[in-house]
């Protein structure tokens, strides 16, 4: 049910490695990354039908989510405390905000395959879901790179993730020609060389230049050069803006003016924000768990698509039989891969001391390992411009903007590397091309 590669006709095949050979270099100029050894020749393919079950999933899963919290907590103050997460855990959380199908706002649940079934490992649900610009440019370069080729002339992109965003955006915040829109990020994060604020807006011009060809006065800019005019209004360095497009997660922000100039205007009502940071609660781990203590609860259907396409999971405690080569540890609150120990990659000394402080601290979670299938892929080696092949593990990750399906985050990792598909741990990443 995933990539297509083995069911290529040979010329097929011989076709795309010939076209990504000659252009991966000018596929991959800007993209951001933290690998610096390898680059694919090709993007994963995969069937029409196989990507609108993957969004088709998402879009359920996401439901279910929502419908969990709300059997818990009616705000998202009252989801705080029923996640057992600290005040100040959620960065300018508004604890009194209702909660609201407009949370979802953008979800990127992240598919694992095993014996050609998806399965949800992971929801993240909030706007600042990363890979959008990239995944997009990735997949669009290799189709112009294949312009000419009749041998793969059916090959077609997603709708774009970038349009998406931008839609759920204008039509969330109700932005008309006349707001002026600010893409706010870190200079504080993990994407690679956004620590230096001019070169990522630099780097970000493309993507401003497609919201202002979308009719949205655009710009991006960091949240710690944020300031407040006299009259309250949120400034970026050409003057007050209507509406921001939140680009950072909302956890263990490190403090600046601009933060709080931005949490300032957002309480005030001087400025909208797409999402609010409400949005990042329903990405705890421990939601799925609440899923399957909630099987009983769901309508028969929801109840299937949880129990084929959402690993178990359980809360971590001490009482709890863990056999390692079954299950993977994973912090309910952190992302980016840290924290996780999947069972049967390590030994039976790490895997029960990991357990013994994953205890001490709290808020684990343990979830069914997936034995995942393998995404053959062919690389160049950038030193040497060897080219190779391996069988990698890999995710895919399709977006959903107010519910609407869009582009395809990938990610895989490169020859001889872990099992944990993570970006900050040198997997890379690539767009999707369909085909039907």
């Amino acid at each position: 049910m995933s990539d297509l590669w083995h069911q290529l006709p040979e010329a097929t095949r011989t076709a795309l490695i010939e076209r990504g050979t000659a252009a991966w270099r000018e596929v991959y100029d800007g993209v951001a990354t933290h690998n610096k050894e390898w680059r694919p020749l090709r993007p994963p393919i995969i069937t029409t039908a196989t990507y609108d079950t993957l969004t088709g999933i998402s879009e359920t899963v996401s439901r279910l989510i929502l419908e969990a919290c709300l059997r818990r907590a009616t705000t998202a103050g009252e989801l705080r405390r029923a996640l057992g997460l600290p005040v100040g855990y959620i960065d300018l959380l508004d604890e009194d905000l209702p909660l609201t199908p407009e949370l979802l706002g953008g979800v990127r649940a992240d598919f694992l395959f095993g014996n050609g079934t998806p399965y949800v490992v992971e929801a993240n649900i909030d706007s600042a879901l990363g890979g959008a610009h990239d995944s997009d440019g990735v997949a669009q370069r290799f189709l112009d790179a294949y312009a000419g080729e009749p041998l793969l002339a059916e090959l077609r992109a997603p709708a774009s993730a970038v349009d998406a965003r931008y839609e759920a955006l204008r039509s969330t915040l109700g932005l008309t020609a006349a707001d002026r829109l600010a893409m706010v990020f870190t200079t504080g994060g993990t994407y690679p060389g956004s620590q230096d604020g001019l070169a990522t807006i630099k780097l970000l011009e493309p993507f401003s230049e497609r919201g202002r060809e979308l009719g949205l006065d655009m710009r991006v800019y960091p949240v710690e050069w944020l300031t407040l005019d006299a009259d309250g209004r949120l400034c970026v360095d050409d003057g007050p803006i209507d509406a921001v497009l939140r680009m950072f997660v909302p956890q263990g922000m490190k403090p600046s003016d601009g933060l709080d100039a931005l949490g300032a205007a957002v309480r005030n009502g001087t400025v909208r924000m797409f999402t609010q940071t409400a949005s990042w609660l329903l990405a705890s781990k421990q939601i799925l768990a609440w899923l399957w203590n909630d099987l009983e609860l769901m309508d028969p259907a929801d109840a299937g698509v949880v129990r084929r396409h959402v690993p178990r999971t359980r809360f971590l405690t001490a009482d709890l039989e863990l056999d390692r080569h079954e299950l993977v540890l994973k912090p309910n609150g952190s992302y980016g891969g840290v924290g996780v120990v999947v069972g049967p990659e390590v030994d039976d000394e790490t895997w029960s001391a990991a357990v013994a402080d994953a205890l001490a601290e709290g808020g684990y979670i343990v979830q069914q390992h997936i034995d995942v299938d393998r995404l053959t892929m062919q690389f160049v080696h950038l030193e040497t411009e060897e080219v190779q092949e391996a069988d990698v593990p890999f995710c895919i990750a399709p977006y959903l903007f107010a519910g609407t399906p869009a582009g395809a985050y990938l990610r895989f990792t490169v020859p001889n590397a872990g099992p944990v598909v993570n970006v900050g741990q040198g997997a890379l990443t690539s767009g999707l091309l369909l085909t039907p």
